[in-house]
């Protein structure tokens, strides 16, 4: 016999979709941060756009991979992800302080703000801080 009872469906249904809901989150994030990219703006801009696509595009395929390859729980894998950006974050930081030239600091500092960003969505996403 069928379940009649809605709210049993609606709950099963919030369990199959959270598995990828920080996939589409990260998706909307992604695509949302691509329509700002336009041709008259100064390069600058669309450059720390593009940046931001390319690392949620690294956390994306880099969340479905772990997810293919091990069966870990989905926080476990986001901590991981979470802390690999940590890593890049420092060694960022690191690097803008032992660069001599202008152009130099000025790329790691694009770089740390564009890990800042993403790890900030985030730490919004799963409710945890960093």
């Amino acid at each position: 016999m069928p379940n009649i009872d809605p709210w049993m469906n609606q709950q099963n249904e919030e369990e199959s979709s959270t598995a990828g809901k920080f996939e589409k989150q990260l998706t909307s994030i992604r695509d949302e941060r691509q329509k700002m990219i336009r041709p008259n703006c100064h390069p600058t801009y669309n450059e720390r756009h593009q940046k931001i696509i390319e690392l949620i595009d690294w956390t994306l395929e880099k969340y479905k991979a772990d997810m293919e390859k091990t069966q870990q729980n989905e926080q476990l894998i986001i901590d991981n992800i979470i802390k690999e950006l940590a890593k890049k974050r420092d060694i960022a930081i690191y690097k803008k302080k032992q660069a001599l030239f202008k152009d130099d600091v000025s790329i790691y500092r694009l770089e740390e703000g564009t890990i800042d960003y993403v790890l900030f969505r985030i730490s919004e996403l799963t409710g945890k801080l960093i």
